[in-house]
């Protein structure tokens, strides 16, 4: 409810009602970086693990893509055979315990243990490990000292101050207006654009979304001149459901009916508009959603008003909804990175950066 409230003002209409709550945020945001600021001044010097550390986060609140980067840098890891644990504060779960688990039983877990996105992530990622703890460090720590890695992927990492990095790999959504580049709650920066001279590496997300994408590459360039930068597409290659896997031509001549719960609703929305005969309903839904048999018969009722063929979602979602029967097909979007200039210069930068071979060469 607050979230869907908060979305409202962010996107008012000019001059309108909505500025007087708006002004209240903005309040809220002049708090919000007084707090941030002492924080960081007051942070003691980052502490340096037995591992090497990689960091994907952004500076904005909301989607932007990490998750598929982490996934698809942490695969490529270990197919070249190296020990790949991932670290995170399970943003979203109910509980509040730790664990060190691999990908395989951590799939087996309960989500409300251990968060959507380590859920999708461990269904991804079944041979790597996973260390959850509300602090970062702590479970880095953790999963450095157990010896059964040899790097460590901090997910959404950038802002986490006790942790060193060796590489700083930062999600930008070049789909966000100009206008909303303010700080938290009145806006959906996290901290100044000018934290991103910290960045080793910059992915521009959502491209196609920009304004003006020349002018974006541009403002980055001068914000950090040494990063590298690439372009990000999440291209949906397949439908995936409990019994089969369908391309994506398959909603061409089908009416759609798509529901989750994420950080960038309007571009998903945007993206199954595409791709699919007619997209004739669309359910937003908290970040993080959690799916009760309530929710779930709302989303099954709303698919036979619209006399939807079939109902559609992220996987990120998919992970929660359990056996429940939706009356007709449903499908979660298989999403795939495409990097320019390349998928293999970054997996080249990423190994080299942190001196990683394949495994006998790690371990000598």
């Amino acid at each position: 409810m607050l979230e869907r409230l908060w979305k409202r003002i962010l996107w008012r209409s000019p001059y309108s009602f909505w500025d007087l709550p708006a002004f209240l945020l903005w309040l809220c945001s002049f708090v919000y970086r007084l707090l941030f600021n002492i924080h960081r001044m007051m942070a003691s010097q980052p502490e340096r693990v037995s591992v090497p550390v990689l960091s994907v986060g952004n500076i904005t609140v909301g989607g932007t893509g990490k998750t598929p980067l982490v996934s698809f840098i942490a695969r490529d890891l270990l197919a070249a055979g190296v020990r790949v644990g991932i670290v995170s504060s399970g943003y979203g779960r109910t509980g509040e315990g730790s664990f060190v688990e691999p990908g395989y039983k951590v799939e087996t877990m309960d989500v409300a243990v251990t968060g959507d996105e380590i859920m999708l992530l461990a269904r991804l990622l079944s041979d790597a490990v996973f260390s959850i703890d509300r602090t970062k460090l702590d479970a880095a720590r953790r999963l450095a000292d157990s010896g059964a890695v040899d790097m460590i992927i901090v997910d959404d990492g950038f802002q986490h101050i006790g942790l060193a990095r060796d590489i700083d790999l930062v999600a930008y959504d070049a789909g966000i207006r100009k206008c909303h580049l303010k700080a938290f709650p009145y806006g959906l920066l996290r901290e100044p654009k000018s934290a991103l001279s910290r960045a080793d590496v910059i992915i521009i997300t959502r491209a196609k979304f920009a304004f003006d994408i020349n002018a974006i590459k541009r403002d980055l360039r001068q914000l950090a001149p040494n990063a590298d930068l690439y372009h990000a597409g999440f291209v949906c290659e397949n439908l995936v459901s409990v019994e089969q896997t369908r391309p994506v031509k398959y909603l061409e001549d089908k009416s759609v009916f798509l529901f989750a719960g994420v950080g960038n609703f309007r571009s998903l929305r945007r993206q199954v508009s595409a791709l699919s005969g007619d997209l004739d309903g669309a359910l937003e839904l908290s970040d993080h959603q959690v799916y009760d048999n309530v929710t779930l018969a709302k989303i099954r009722q709303m698919a036979e008003d619209h006399d939807s063929d079939v109902i559609v979602t992220t996987f990120k979602d998919w992970v929660k909804l359990g056996d429940f029967d939706f009356g007709r097909e449903i499908y979660y979007l298989d999403l795939a990175v495409d990097l320019d200039p390349g998928e293999e210069k970054l997996a080249t930068y990423v190994r080299q950066t942190l001196q990683l071979g394949g495994q006998e060469e790690v371990r000598g």
